[in-house]
């Protein structure tokens, strides 16, 4: 999957960041499926108790907030800008990670939750 992050050209400015969007491959041909994939990977990872489904990024804590955007109760998203977030039917997904964050077991969790997902 691509995730998108912070270009050479903005760090080499100082601009850092720890929010990274992306859209998880689609899973088969079925529409019905490939829609609700960002939202069952968030809810699968939301089962750890470092994470929380959330679009307020940035707070000065431990958890790694997870959403997508496409559905989102805070705030409307015009049908234009979620086509634009969609890649093969998947919408897209964003988590903003803490720099306290235990990065083994928070990684061993996103692994397990795609192995869940694609069943690899």
């Amino acid at each position: 999957m691509h995730i998108h992050g912070v270009t050479a050209a903005n760090a080499a400015i100082g601009f850092t960041s720890s929010t990274y969007s992306f859209n998880l491959p689609p899973k088969g041909k079925s529409i019905k499926v490939n829609e609700a994939l960002g939202q069952n990977f968030v809810d699968m990872l939301c089962s750890h108790k470092s994470f929380k489904p959330c679009v307020s990024f940035g707070q000065d804590n431990d958890l790694i907030y997870c959403t997508v955007p496409a559905t989102s109760t805070q705030g409307v998203i015009a049908a234009a800008d979620k086509a634009k977030q969609e890649v093969g039917g998947v919408q897209l997904t964003r988590l903003s990670f803490p720099p306290t964050m235990q990065r083994g077991p928070i990684f061993k969790h996103i692994q397990n939750c795609v192995k869940e997902v694609y069943g690899k």
